[in-house]
């Protein structure tokens, strides 16, 4: 940067790169000037038709927030460009950090998106240039050796799209060259070649090939358009030009392929692999890409569970395809999860980009992906995947937020297309509930997706996003800050409805809403380090500056976020407590939480919120963030068992050791009768059976647990204790009397009777990188594991007699259980005669409310029907007679 005598200089010329050009309306060639005091935003506002305009406001717009409006009253059609500025003081703006966005925020008086200029610090998600790009990408960690004790290969997975895109010119490949060294080495060896090996034995080193598929404009990956040389890894030679240089020419949206480098290659060297990749094109104006990539190869899987399965909620794929983002193919992160140590996942493209490809028909193209899905589901019986939708929807105040929505464990293929295509530069047009009112008509059911922290909000411009709306006065409402994390509190506008509790008696949260993704992208270590940083952050080929630690402290970090989400999904299970307790029939009163990277491809390392080379790459990827799913009878063929566990709750959070939680209601031992997310009644008649199971696990990968805490939620907050331990490593399981950590929980305080509370589990471990801070690009990391709530309540539950089967029946009697109910009810009968025993339900005014005949002879007990469980709450009489014997029994229906 110069600087001139009047120390006035240039930051930024010229930089209509970042231009956003409406119908009418662009802002072009910004100049940004420097002064003692200032910042000049200078640039020109295009009339783009050249046709006559009126009432134009232009705004200066910093970190989402409208500063500055110029007005503009007339432009006539002869006058193409017109000059204008903003000037900002330096006090009110960080130029590094902050976000500027000039927009054309009103013609003819009317607001619309007409047009703009974004900053370089933008905030996008995956970079997707407004050209063709050439990743490639290989899994970020993953187990050193197979079953057998064999080496594994390295997938390196390469996928090019919008070549379509590209002007003048046609993309030529010629080359792809690969190279590899030990992480702790200066300089890389040799390109890697197989010219010495058979042609088949080469080609059988590819995997996850493009087919050819017109609907979506994916070029074929032919093994007949390249070979091996003594020059490059791949030579490609498909085509050729009149000067006699070969290539493959590539005009399709999509191509892709992965190479796998054998393990033959890697015998002897470290666990910690670089890689890098040239991708050499014939086209004279394109220069060579560069792509350096670090593997972490591990000696164990990541910590895992007997029937948990560890899968991401929030993943994007091809099927994410706009201006801003993209995906990778289902195939190649199917074969990447399975070497990070992913089960499943939930494919969940923008709903605002099924228009966006495939001849823009959202529904044509919503049934390719579950087709696609259903098909690798077969072809991998070990791995599943989910076809799910992030749905972009305006909540109630109509911005535009977006929605995790998972189809019914039932039927997995079941999910209708939720959204309406629109969302990519405009807001939607569908909202929350009416998403919600079409779940419900496929028993699906949804998560918020990262819904309500300060740094989770979605760009106002050019899409007008925001975050959920908790809209609870019982919460510090917006302005005010998060009490126990900090951070401005932008997600509960107590003026405003709320986008999450329902407005039907009865009812806490809004029906097909079951929990909220308040886990999102883990940015542990970042860099933004321009062009060299988004193609080698890792820095392997030593021209840049590597990943570095991220400000823990910042509310953008991935448990900032996490823990103020969590304070509002404490406030509203804490309401659900409240409710229920007060009204046994109370609905919907419990709200999850899940995790998921909401990673675009992303299997080393993610550029979010990086546009243009300009901008943040992060660690992020692939299985960085995890949910954990119990699933006792397996993940289900097309992920029922994953969806059934989302749905119900019982499931943990984890990004690398694992926590659970459960409770055992039949004596001493590891086999839990109530689960995470369920809600039960814990008969204190027989507490001394209750055991709560806290089962944790973790390897040397992710360090030695710092603490375990148990967490007790009732209507007035939580209850934190830390719990005593004998091993930080390895696999654990806690078993204690459910009445011993009751106490150890509560102390001093009256453990609640006859209302309902809740249990939670959380992890932390801490792994240690001093010694090789260099390769980590930090010197420690911190990891958790948060298990979802065990709902209980404690009451006296009178259970059957027992009766000697031999013995013969000469009293008539009658049982109930359980009493107090609030499910299935039986009642025992036994009954001296061969006469049919009458039945009369009475309530609390001595009035008949229902009456059943049995034909009982001997001892039976028979499961009450419908019509008795659908009674309201409260308290009944039953009276059963016979001949002359007749018996009474009291019950209590709990909801």
């Amino acid at each position: 940067m110069f600087k001139v005598v009047s120390l006035v200089s240039f930051l930024f010329i010229s930089l209509s790169f970042f231009a956003h050009r409406g119908q009418f309306a662009s802002i072009e060639n910004v100049k940004i000037i420097e002064t003692e005091e200032n910042y000049i935003y200078q640039f020109q506002f295009e009339n783009i038709k050249q046709t006559n305009l009126s009432n134009i406001a232009i705004e200066l717009v910093i970190n989402h927030h409208p500063l500055q409006l110029i007005e503009i009253k007339e432009i006539k059609s002869n006058v193409q460009f017109v000059a204008g500025e903003f000037t900002i003081s330096k006090k009110l703006m960080n130029i590094e950090n902050d976000i500027v966005q000039i927009e054309v925020t009103k013609i003819f008086g009317k607001r619309n998106d007409w047009g703009g200029w974004d900053s370089p610090n933008f905030e996008t998600k995956q970079s997707n240039t407004l050209a063709s790009e050439f990743f490639a990408d290989a899994p970020w960690r993953m187990k050193k050796l197979d079953n057998n004790g064999n080496e594994r290969d390295i997938p390196v997975h390469f996928y090019l799209h919008d070549a379509d895109k590209v002007q003048i010119i046609t993309l030529q490949i010629d080359y792809i060259n690969i190279k590899i060294k030990n992480a702790s080495s200066a300089s890389f060896g040799p390109i890697l070649k197989y010219n010495s090996i058979s042609d088949a034995a080469f080609k059988s080193m590819y995997s996850s090939k493009s087919p050819n598929d017109p609907q979506l404009d994916i070029q074929e990956f032919k093994l007949s358009s390249f070979v091996a040389s003594d020059s490059y890894t791949m030579d490609f030679n498909e085509d050729s030009d009149f000067f006699g240089d070969d290539f493959v020419e590539a005009d399709h949206a999509y191509w892709y392929f992965t190479f796998n480098i054998p393990a033959s290659e890697l015998q002897g060297m470290e666990d910690i692999i670089d890689v890098e990749v040239e991708i050499g094109y014939s086209n004279n104006t394109i220069s060579n890409d560069f792509i350096g990539l670090r593997i972490f190869r591990q000696n164990e899987d990541l910590p895992s569970m007997t029937n948990w399965y560890r899968g991401d909620t929030h993943l994007h794929s091809l099927f994410t395809q706009n201006s801003a983002e993209t995906g990778l193919p289902i195939e190649a992160t199917i074969e990447a999860g399975k070497l990070i140590g992913l089960n499943w996942f939930t494919t969940t493209d923008h709903t605002s980009d099924y228009d966006n490809y495939g001849g823009g028909n959202i529904h044509t193209n919503w049934a390719k992906i579950q087709t696609m899905v259903q098909e690798l589901n077969t072809q991998n019986p070990d791995f599943k995947v989910v076809a799910a939708q992030e749905v972009s929807t305006s909540n109630g105040a109509g911005d535009l937020v977006h929605m995790l929505a998972y189809p019914s464990y039932k039927a997995p293929f079941s999910l209708q297309f939720l959204g309406d295509g629109d969302g990519d530069l405009t807001p939607t047009h569908v909202f929350i509930d009416d998403v919600l009112n079409k779940l419900t008509i496929t028993d699906g059911f949804s998560y918020a997706a990262h819904p309500f922290a300060t740094a989770d909000k979605l760009p106002t411009i050019p899409v007008g996003g925001n975050v959920w709306n908790f809209g609870e006065a019982t919460f510090p409402a917006n302005g005010n800050n998060f009490p126990k994390t900090g951070g401005n509190i932008i997600c509960n506008d107590v003026n405003a409805t709320s986008d999450i509790l329902s407005s039907e008696p009865g009812k806490l949260m809004k029906d097909r809403l079951v929990g909220a993704q308040i886990w999102n992208v883990r940015n542990g270590r970042e860099t933004t380090s321009g062009i060299l940083g988004e193609l080698d952050p890792w820095n392997v080929r030593g021209n840049d500056t590597p990943f570095s630690e991220f400000d823990t402290t910042a509310l953008s970090h991935h448990m900032k976020k996490f823990r103020q989400g969590q304070e509002i999904v404490n406030q509203a299970n804490k309401l659900g407590l409240i409710n229920k307790n007060a009204n046994s029939d109370y609905k919907n009163w419990k709200l999850f939480i899940s995790a998921g990277a909401d990673a675009h491809g992303s299997f080393n390392f993610s550029n979010t919120d990086d546009f243009g080379s300009v901008g943040v790459i992060n660690t992020n990827a692939v299985g960085k963030l995890t949910t954990i799913a119990y699933c006792p009878e397996g993940m289900g063929d097309n992920g029922e068992g994953i969806l059934k566990a989302l749905y119900q709750g019982n499931t943990s959070l984890s990004d690398g050791p694992i926590v659970t939680i459960g409770i055992s209601s039949d004596g001493n031992n590891a086999s839990n009768e109530i689960l995470m997310g369920e809600d039960k009644i814990v008969n204190t008649l027989n507490i001394e059976d209750y055991y709560l199971n806290i089962d944790y696990v973790t390897t040397a990968e992710f360090g030695n647990i710092n603490y375990l805490k148990l967490i007790a939620g009732t209507e007035t907050g939580e209850i934190e204790r830390i719990m005593p331990i004998t091993a930080t490593s390895g696999t654990n399981n806690i078993n204690l009397l459910l009445t011993d950590i009751l106490d150890s929980i509560f102390q001093n305080s009256t453990v609640p009777d006859s209302n309902y509370f809740y249990l939670r589990a959380e992890i932390q471990t801490t792994k240690d990188y001093t010694a090789i801070s260099s390769i980590y690009g930090s010197t420690y990391d911190k990891y958790h594991s948060f298990s979802n709530p065990i709902w209980i309540t404690l009451y006296d539950v009178i259970p059957p007699v027992p009766v000697d089967p031999e013995e013969p029946i000469t009293e008539f009697s009658l049982s109930v259980y359980p009493n107090p109910f609030e499910g299935n009810v039986s009642l025992t009968i036994k009954n001296p005669t061969d006469q049919p025993v009458k039945i009369n339900f009475y309530n609390d005014l001595g009035q008949i409310v229902s009456s059943l005949t049995y034909p009982i002879i001997g001892e039976e007990t028979i499961v009450l029907p419908q019509n008795i469980l659908d009674l309201a709450k409260g308290v009944y009489t039953v009276k059963a007679t016979v001949a002359d014997y007749e018996a009474f029994e009291t019950i209590i229906k709990l909801k």
